[in-house]
């Protein structure tokens, strides 16, 4: 769908009829055979990064081509029973034999295509099926100034966009393709194979809505840039109206990272899973959207971080409510996903991710009070709130006598006082965001702030590198998230971004960008 595609009108066998035109398991079943690599130029003019953006990154409603296709909308539905379509076309080629040609003649169902753009590879996808359409591309992509569209259609699955840019250059040099890439090019499995390391690795979901996933001959453990990816990329429905997407997988896979936070089994039953998240989903899910916990607890084995574990073989690619509620599986976080989420670090990310692409107009505070995701509002990680304050005002304007007192109990984090000492003297006791130096009893007064707190969920570590010297003002701001350091080492508001200077650095104290980089995230969830 680049300019590279734009060449005359051919033929290619694979064209669709209508006595095709229904949705079976054959159609959509992958090809046992190790896969091949296919490698697609986004294109970078005539609309290439919309179309990518389109048709890839967001998705194409079926509903919204159903007038446009009539019944070939039935096989798209087929394909993509969850309603959302990624595909990706070529025009047809007058020509015989160049790449372009035995790239579209000898591709298949279960290869591997690597999107380029800039040098650099910038996503993957699966294919699923393969089919001549005009009718469909007309409806998704329209026609070029000529006239012609992009036909020849790859249905794609497993859509990853890779978190950084993926250099391209060696990899092309070794396959032997031309630099830089300028059109449909397709290399064989032994190929793949021996790029395959240059590659982030490839990651499998579990089997979904009937589909038989191709076999893999590289397979590694789950990272935590993979797992970012497939909650980026989640197959959620959208709203017929505002073409918001549904919330229903987002709540839920919060949900099981509470449970994961709390240390509590990643699986649960599905009357526990339906009882604790249909509330959830009822509270917090799009206005008007029907409350079904049943959709997230089956569709979100297409994420390929979720299992669900005690349905029948013959429950069909959506099992009844009626079934659920006889039969109990349990569902809930794969095992390597769960494992990448018990780090601190790793769950902030996710749940930085859910807020800002599904969540981001709620109430997250009451959200995550309900979820049990307590100190996420504090970069301390502590609740310092008094206990009186939490309590109806109840007793007389006016009291007479000593303040009354109760035993309490409390536990909390050990500080060293040395490194406490330490920051304050390497700063003579001056402020990092605004040089103030404070005076209390005669003597220089400042506050020593962890970046990443000591306290739960935040368990950071009790280290120089880990701490601010601040006035008590910026202290209290700081752990409060309302101002973060931005990448360039600027300290900002966080509500408007407002400028307040750059944070002053000391050769002696060195701060690692990893602890500012999790109080930024911190910030950025509660904005």
């Amino acid at each position: 769908m680049g300019l590279e595609d734009l060449t005359h009108a051919g033929a290619q066998p694979a064209i669709w009829q209508h006595d095709l035109l229904r949705p079976t398991a054959e159609a959509i079943i992958r090809s046992p055979k190790a896969p091949q690599l296919i490698l697609q130029p986004r294109g970078t003019k005539d609309g290439g990064p919309k179309h990518f953006a389109k048709s890839m990154r967001k998705g194409i409603r079926i509903s919204d081509l159903r007038s446009s296709v009539g019944p070939e909308a039935d096989v798209l539905t087929g394909l993509y029973p969850d309603g959302v379509a990624r595909l990706w076309g070529s025009t047809p080629t007058s020509q015989t034999n160049n790449e372009k040609v035995r790239a579209l003649r000898d591709r298949r169902i279960g290869d591997s295509v690597l999107f380029y753009t800039g040098n650099s590879f910038i996503a993957r996808a699966t294919v699923i099926q393969l089919f001549t359409s005009p009718v469909i591309a007309r409806a998704v992509w329209g026609s070029d100034e000529d006239g012609k569209t992009w036909e020849h259609i790859m249905a794609l699955d497993d859509f990853e966009e890779f978190s950084q840019p993926v250099p391209a250059l060696d990899v092309l040099a070794e396959l032997q393709v031309p630099r830089p890439l300028r059109m449909l090019t397709l290399r064989s499995a032994e190929d793949y194979s021996r790029v395959a390391h240059r590659l982030p690795a490839v990651h499998h979901p579990q089997p979904s809505h009937g589909r038989t996933l191709p076999s893999a001959s590289h397979t590694a453990p789950l990272t935590g840039p993979d797992l970012l990816n497939r909650l980026r990329g989640l197959k959620t429905n959208r709203n017929t109206t505002g073409g918001e997407p549904s919330r229903h997988q987002p709540l839920a896979l919060l949900w099981a990272i509470a449970r994961i936070a709390a240390g509590e089994p990643r699986l649960a039953r599905w009357s526990d899973f339906r009882s604790e998240v249909g509330p959830l989903l009822s509270e917090y899910g799009l206005p008007g959207s029907k409350v079904t916990p049943e959709y997230p607890f089956w569709h979100l084995q297409g994420s390929g971080l979720w299992e669900v574990h005690g349905v029948g073989e013959d429950a069909g690619s959506m099992p009844t409510v009626g079934v659920l509620n006889d039969t109990q599986p349990e569902a809930g976080l794969s095992q390597d996903a769960a494992g990448l989420l018990q780090d601190p670090v790793t769950r902030l990310e996710a749940m930085l991710l859910l807020r800002s692409r599904y969540l981001h107009d709620i109430d997250l505070q009451a959200l995550l009070g309900r979820l049990g995701l307590t100190g996420y509002t504090a970069a301390d990680g502590l609740d310092d709130t008094p206990e009186d304050e939490h309590a109806t005002a109840t007793a007389p304007e006016r009291a007479t006598g000593a303040a009354p007192r109760r035993d309490v109990t409390s536990s909390r984090p050990v500080r060293k006082a040395a490194i406490v000492s330490r920051v304050k003297e390497i700063h003579d006791f001056r402020c990092q965001v605004c040089e103030t130096r404070l005076r209390s009893n005669r003597k220089p007064y400042s506050e020593a702030a962890h970046i990443r707190g000591l306290g739960k969920p935040h368990h950071g570590p009790d280290e120089l590198h880990n701490l601010l010297c601040l006035c008590a003002n910026h202290h209290v701001l700081f752990d409060g998230l309302e101002i973060y350091i931005d990448v360039e080492g600027v300290v900002r508001e966080t509500h408007g971004d407002r400028l307040l200077g750059p944070l002053r650095q000391h050769p002696d104290h060195p701060i690692d960008e990893k602890y500012i980089d999790y109080h930024r995230s911190l910030c950025m969830l509660n904005r």
